[in-house]
């Protein structure tokens, strides 16, 4: 997540509704986010839970994508069918699934306390998920360092609480935007205790609210991880979890896998903090199909792990199909810090499909507001056409781009389509319609600003891959200002907590809103789920 910068221009007209997104985009999506799956194992039990199904109701051990092709599934669902040889129990106050920013927080702010914490990583290699690849972006106000750095012109809690429920287009609840808002601060300051440092986000125009971690967010993670062992939290690397027990409707343990081992762990509480849906293709077929064969940022263990295990327990899901999209340069994709990433938008330009057609707004300035366009095209795989009307340093980078294979060139836009591999007849008509539209000096098709409009006409012509590009997910679990899962009457599940990505059901809608917002609220909500979950258990 490395750009603040907002889309300032006039929406794309014919922006997907959810109802629309849903059924028009993803119906695997919609059936799964309204089927309700419940369920009540007695501890120490597995049962076979029930497998999600598709739009035709069959289970979904395999499920196809958009070109007919036959994704395997690997569900906690799959996973239960098939009991480990051997089985062992174990004892926790809480036990925290997942190890990135929100898990870590709940860990130290619970062992800290006192209480006895498991914490379960599905990955074998690596802890924090996404959050120890992510940069460290943390958008907050009015923490004693920002203050002490002088970066004070951040505005009031209320008005990032409404900055947050603007950009989710109304979608959001305004209570768990301010609950993100109001305790940014304060949970920055509190990473700052331990010895995690932060900076201001470097570049032009970036606001005082976005800071960033000077040890990236591998670094925060580091250091939670070992302030919660020294406090007697236990990590469980190579362990998936695969079931919520629940005794009484409340939450009373996990079963977890780690090889041929089965684990049930006997807790207080649980706390959910999995992550998303978009490592594998297999999972974004289930709940975002219009990303299937998109490139991901997000570690292969983010496959929706969270969502069936909480709708076993009784949990409401508000599964939006929406994504965090950065894109990237290239049809092999760029790395994110390769300067030619520079290219990823060209205002100036013309952002076309692999058919042919325009398919964006190109003034729109952050690359998250992408996501809804790119999904809306159907397509995988996109390209920016320009000409060479370009300021002298974006000229030199598009120059290296063709020089290294990412962008294509020729005298003539015909001459373009076959360099670049593109239909020839609709991308010269493409090109034509968008010169009439500059001629005319608005554009009615996607809104683009005036001062944008830029007719394509000088030789030579430039066509720069792009390959779209996930990396976070959104629109999963409902939780409370207590961090507390909610069921499908909204009303809390006992013992069950939620915070991070798996519960930014009602925080983010179909595009991120700022970089920053996802570490400020795992943070967030970590902390509140262990306090919450405390005070829920007596501790």
């Amino acid at each position: 997540m490395t750009t603040e910068k907002l889309n300032d221009c006039t929406k794309t007209p014919g922006a997907v509704s959810r109802r629309s997104f849903l059924f028009g985009l993803g119906a695997t999506a919609a059936v799964v986010a309204g089927s309700g799956l419940t369920g009540c194992a007695p501890q120490g039990s597995a049962p076979a839970a029930s497998a999600p199904q598709n739009a035709g109701g069959d289970d979904l051990a395999t499920t196809g994508n958009a070109d007919g092709d036959d994704l395997m599934t690997d569900t906690v669902q799959d996973a239960l069918a098939k009991p480990a040889k051997n089985q062992e129990s174990k004892e926790a106050d809480i036990v925290v699934i997942g190890s990135g920013i929100a898990g870590m927080s709940c860990a130290v702010e619970a062992s800290l306390a006192g209480a006895k914490v498991v914490i379960l990583e599905k990955n074998s290699t690596m802890t924090g998920g996404d959050s120890s690849i992510c940069t460290g972006n943390f958008y907050c106000c009015g923490s004693e360092k920002q203050n002490s750095m002088g970066y004070t012109e951040y505005g009031t809690a209320e008005e990032i609480a409404q900055f947050l429920f603007d950009q989710s287009d109304g979608d959001a609840n305004m209570d768990i935007c301010r609950m993100v808002a109001e305790n940014g601060g304060a949970a920055m300051d509190w990473l700052v205790g331990f010895g995690c440092d932060f900076d201001k986000k470097p570049g032009d125009g970036v606001s005082d609210r976005s800071m960033v971690s000077t040890n990236g967010g591998k670094g925060i993670i580091d250091t939670l991880i070992g302030v919660a062992e020294s406090n007697g939290a236990e990590l469980m690397m190579d362990t998936r979890a695969l079931q919520i027990i629940m005794e009484g409707g409340k939450a009373a343990g996990v079963i977890a896998r780690s090889g041929d081992t089965d684990y049930t762990i006997s807790a207080k509480a649980v706390m959910l903090a999995c992550g998303g849906f978009d490592g594998e293709d297999w999972s974004k077929q289930l709940y975002a199909p219009g990303t299937v064969g998109w490139h991901t940022f997000s570690t292969p263990t983010n496959t929706g792990d969270g969502i069936e295990m909480a709708r076993e327990a009784g949990a409401l899901t508000l599964l939006k199909g929406g994504l965090s999209q950065i894109h990237l340069v290239g049809r092999d994709p760029l790395p994110l810090n390769d300067e030619l990433s520079q290219l990823r938008m060209v205002n100036t330009g013309v952002f076309v499909t692999d058919l042919g057609y325009r398919c964006a707004n190109e003034s729109m300035t952050s690359q998250f507001d992408y996501f809804v366009p790119f999904v809306q095209s159907g397509r995988k795989e996109f390209t920016i056409i320009c000409d060479s009307q370009q300021p002298a340093e974006r000229m030199d980078l598009i120059k290296k781009a063709v020089e290294k294979g990412v962008a294509s060139t020729a005298d003539t836009i015909e001459e373009l389509a076959v360099a670049a591999e593109l239909p020839q007849y609709p991308l010269v008509k493409t090109i034509e319609h968008y010169n009439e539209l500059c001629a005319a000096g608005e554009d009615p098709d996607f809104h683009k600003k005036p001062e944008d409009l830029q007719a394509l006409t000088q030789a030579p012509f430039y066509a720069i891959q792009i390959t779209p590009n996930t990396n976070d997910s959104f629109g999963q679990l409902a939780i409370s200002t207590k961090a507390e899962v909610l069921d499908e009457g909204r009303q809390p599940v006992p013992g069950l907590y939620a915070g991070g990505t798996i519960a930014n059901a009602e925080l983010f809608y179909m595009r991120y809103a700022v970089s920053g917002a996802s570490m400020c609220m795992g943070t967030v909500t970590g902390r509140i789920a262990a306090q919450e979950a405390m005070k829920y258990y007596g501790a």
